[in-house]
């Protein structure tokens, strides 16, 4: 399990390391602080982060909307703008972007985080890939799950998931350091919203993710040196979705 991992985009390295303690004491990973466009747009890629906190002005004639365009054109992110500027013009330029929030310096710790779960939720709402959750606390968002844990959402890459097993009307998650996690939706449901290609169901109760898997018999495959069932008539399937992903 990992932390949701942000990127701030601030000129005013007070106010940036200062949002940098906030975030970190309420429970997010800051995957870095960048100060102009171009650093923005460079760490963007290779930090990968989950969310984006934009100022606006970034000083010497450059904008944080410039790198809102560049998110909206090359990385499947949600980004919040901040500004000390709340006139028409500069909100009209913002909104044209259509950002995932919007806060007004100067912010509190309430501020921030409100803003970043509700851009999380909002975001994988509008995601195609994202589907309604049973339990409407859970996010399905790029390569991960975020799971509602607390005041917080927990990110759960798919790398991380070995299977997935049901208990009633719940889903258990299985990870690789050994912890679980409990969504409150049935297995099927669950599975549906998955990657096809990753994650196969080799028995009527079991989940599995393929690129785990260290081995397979007639009648179970290995996933950590744990033994999954595997179905007789799930069996030619797994196979050909194997070959598939050689």
């Amino acid at each position: 399990m990992s932390k949701v991992r942000i990127l701030i985009v601030e000129d005013e390295l007070i106010i940036a390391e200062d949002m940098k303690d906030i975030l970190e004491d309420l429970g997010y990973y800051v995957v870095g602080i960048a100060s102009e466009e171009s650093e923005a747009k460079r760490m963007l890629v290779a930090t990968e982060p989950d969310v984006a906190i934009l100022d606006i002005t970034l000083g010497k004639d450059q904008s944080g909307l410039e790198v809102a365009s560049f998110i909206n054109q090359n990385i499947s992110i949600p980004f919040i703008f901040c500004t000390s500027y709340a006139d028409k013009s500069t909100v009209t330029k913002a909104k044209d972007l259509h950002p995932n929030g919007y806060l007004i310096k100067p912010f509190d710790k309430d501020d921030l985080y409100s803003a970043i779960e509700v851009a999380l939720s909002n975001f994988a709402a509008k995601e195609e890939y994202s589907q309604p959750d049973v339990d409407a606390g859970n996010l399905i968002m790029k390569d991960a799950l975020f799971i509602k844990e607390g005041n917080l959402y927990q990110k759960v890459t798919f790398d991380e998931i070995l299977w997935i097993s049901p208990e009633g009307n719940y889903s258990v998650i299985h990870l690789k350091e050994g912890s679980k996690f409990i969504v409150r939706m049935p297995l099927k449901d669950f599975h549906a919203q998955l990657p096809k290609a990753q994650f196969f169901r080799t028995h009527r109760s079991y989940v599995v993710n393929v690129e785990q898997i260290s081995a397979i018999n007639s009648n179970n495959v290995f996933v950590a040196g744990n033994e999954i069932p595997l179905g007789k008539s799930f069996r030619d399937l797994l196979l050909s979705q194997i070959r598939k992903l050689q």
